[in-house]
């Protein structure tokens, strides 16, 4: 419950610091970005100052990539998580093997879409809820280039995410996305 905490809280930090100063993207790109940020976040629970890193992609195509590129190779998301004022809610994977190995991790995915400003964002942790983003890691250059790997080979014809999501989070905006491809 801690970390659930934390992640809504890092999440609102990190949307509500953007609008305070908003970088222009000169161009928006298709299976790919401008570059490859960590951004740290800190915050204080009864004492202990807590550190989430954000590994985010900037100058995305679309604010759901990393939603999209998670689902298409894990399916569902556990958990969607709705912090107050945002668009998108946090998706949350549990427990998931990503490099096949046995090993176990929790990922949270995110995007934001603002005027002239898309990115997306993971926070990944172990089965112990340790950061593993964080500049001492052992694991933070292989999730880069993981996750840099799966936005830009994400596949565009994989559509059955965007049906998925939008019946879950907002139905109604999914039947009209439904009635405008159907002309």
């Amino acid at each position: 419950m801690k970390i659930k905490f934390l992640i809504i809280f890092f999440f609102i930090v990190a949307c509500v610091s953007n609008r305070k100063v908003v970088k222009r993207c000169p161009n928006f790109f298709v299976n790919d970005f401008t570059e490859v940020l960590i951004k740290e976040h800190k915050t204080t629970e009864e004492k202990d100052i807590i550190i989430v890193n954000e590994l985010r992609f900037e100058c995305v195509f679309s604010a759901l990539y990393s939603h999209k590129v998670m689902y298409d190779k894990f399916g569902a998301w556990d958990e969607v998580i709705y912090p107050a004022k945002i668009i998108h809610p946090v998706l949350s994977w549990k427990n998931v093997d990503l490099f096949s190995n046995g090993e176990k991790y929790n990922v949270f995915t995110y995007g934001v879409e603002e005027w002239k400003h898309i990115y997306v964002s993971v926070v990944v942790l172990d089965e112990n809820e340790n950061d593993l983003l964080n500049s001492t890691s052992n694991k933070k250059d292989v999730l880069i280039k993981y996750f840099t790997n799966m936005i830009k080979n994400n596949n565009a014809e994989k559509v059955g995410f965007y049906e998925k999501y939008w019946s879950q989070i907002d139905p109604k905006r999914w039947e009209w996305i439904k009635s405008k491809s159907n002309k």
